[in-house]
């Protein structure tokens, strides 16, 4: 954590002095009405935001000092609710999604509402914020918060926001999400970035997650990257799983002058001579990317494959020579598509370096499906191997045209099932194919209309071709469904 700028304190002192000069800070401490409350935050809060949302753009790594400055009484409680639900979405969750370690950060900052004047107030805009914020948390940690409290009336509001509910994962899964959503317009996370080895495994995986989501909203300041490189630049670090991803995450997105570009070529060279198992470590980083819904598409490969030396024999030159075949000449073109039948043909089915070609393959169709609106269904396909006119024309399914630019407009999709043979690759490309023909069905419902017959015939035909299908799931799919009689009152 860094401390905060003079200027960013200054700001708080200012609205400070304007709140309790103000006329409704008046109001409020003559009446103490949750009505003359309402109207303080109506008319500070936003301007705290405004500061908040100012810090965690442009010094990110100063946003838990200026959390720490808000939390001063004078400020009245104002903004804290805001400021707690944050803490308890930066935590990092392990695989039962409850925290890697205790947030400390959220304990404080509840304690301060805990301890406000204002607490009657607040309380009822943090009750979702805190059940959820115990449900990720442990039962002894939740019972030592309780415990710092003397006041009766704090101790049994915060003993009623233990919810049994929750102690089940899957419940907890879904308050989850649920509760994300009300911050999903937010940037407030916020890490601390490892100095030592001793600090990695701790902060680490906050780190990580902020350096994502940083990345994903293009908002990786001058400071945040100096902070970045002085990380990948620390040979402490060099051969770890944390490196490699950190690494892979920077090469990938962020924007990097020339000289920053040879440094990272410079460690990559560097590990791929000195870490025998850095090949496998950066596979490993690529389907984690997947699995987390980063997007690794074909900028941010080609970002990587320009600081890959290819005069090195390994994984990785051999991995980024195929991706700049298929992201320069287009996935769906015959030269990559020969380039992947070669290249998968030479590596075991099951191999590491197998999957993360499948994966690179199913995310190129999965980008153009889940864009595809309900009229642009002729898209989806060709992609699966026919056209609205061939839908039904068995003989034409198998068959494969060539542009004069060497394109394959069909069998996209199928040409690459029977290259990989992958029963997960096939399971895949079918959900998403059934999510998309679910889409349309809900969208064209003149069942006598041109667009649903082109959509029925495609699907009954090359669904059960492709396997997605039997011939009694197909018709079922189209089945009208009859409606239940309504009982007629004697």
């Amino acid at each position: 954590m860094k401390d905060l700028d003079l200027e960013y304190k200054n700001e708080i002192q200012t609205i400070l002095n304007d709140i309790v000069t103000s006329e409704e800070h008046a109001n409020y401490l003559e009446t103490e009405e949750d009505e003359q409350y309402q109207a303080l935050r109506t008319a500070f809060e936003p301007r705290i935001e405004a500061l908040h949302r100012k810090v965690s753009m442009e010094s990110p790594m100063q946003i838990v000092a200026l959390e720490r400055a808000l939390l001063n009484e004078e400020m009245e409680g104002l903004y804290l609710s805001k400021l707690l639900g944050y803490s308890v979405l930066r935590g990092e969750l392990n695989e039962r999604l409850k925290y890697l370690r205790p947030q400390d950060h959220f304990k404080d900052i509840l304690l301060a509402i805990c301890g406000s004047a204002n607490f009657d107030h607040i309380k009822a805009r943090i009750g979702q914020i805190v059940q959820t914020g115990f449900a990720l948390s442990s039962d002894i940690w939740i019972t030592n918060l309780i415990n710092a409290n003397t006041n009766k009336k704090v101790k049994y509001f915060l003993q009623s926001m233990k919810i049994p509910e929750l102690r089940v994962e899957s419940k907890r899964k879904q308050a989850l999400a649920r509760f994300k959503r009300q911050f999903k317009d937010n940037i407030f996370y916020y890490a601390e970035i490892p100095q030592k080895k001793e600090e990695l495994s701790k902060l680490y995986p906050e780190f990580r997650n902020f350096i994502e989501i940083r990345v994903k909203l293009n908002k990786v300041d001058d400071s945040l990257k100096k902070q970045i490189m002085g990380f990948l630049d620390n040979t402490a670090f060099h051969g770890t799983m944390e490196h490699t991803t950190i690494l892979g995450l920077a090469s990938a997105f962020l924007e990097l002058d020339a000289g920053e570009k040879k440094k990272l070529t410079d460690i990559y060279s560097t590990l791929r001579n000195t870490i025998p198992t850095f090949s496998d470590m950066h596979l490993d980083f690529i389907l984690a990317m997947r699995n987390r819904d980063i997007d690794l598409d074909n900028k941010a490969d080609n970002n990587i494959s320009s600081m890959i030396d290819k005069s090195i024999e390994d994984d990785v030159s051999d991995y980024y020579q195929l991706m700049d075949i298929v992201h320069g000449k287009g996935y769906i073109h015959r030269d990559a598509v020969d380039a992947v039948r070669a290249f998968y043909n030479t590596h075991e089915g099951l191999s590491k370096i197998n999957t993360c070609v499948r994966s690179v393959i199913y995310a190129y169709f999965k980008r153009v499906i889940v864009h595809l609106d309900e009229t642009e269904y002729v898209i989806f396909m060709e992609l699966l191997g026919a056209t609205p006119a061939s839908a039904t024309d068995k003989d034409s399914v198998g068959e494969q045209e060539e542009t004069s630019e060497g394109q394959t407009r069909n069998l996209a999709i199928p040409v690459y099932m029977e290259i990989f043979s992958n029963q997960q690759f096939n399971q895949n490309i079918k959900d998403l194919s059934m999510i998309y023909v679910r889409k349309l069905l809900r969208f064209h419902t003149d069942k006598r209309g041109k667009d649903y017959q082109d959509i029925k015939k495609f699907v009954s035909a090359t669904f059960i071709d492709l396997g997605f299908l039997n011939s009694k799931q197909a018709v079922e799919l189209f089945k009208s469904k009859r409606k239940k009689k309504v009982p007629v009152k004697k």
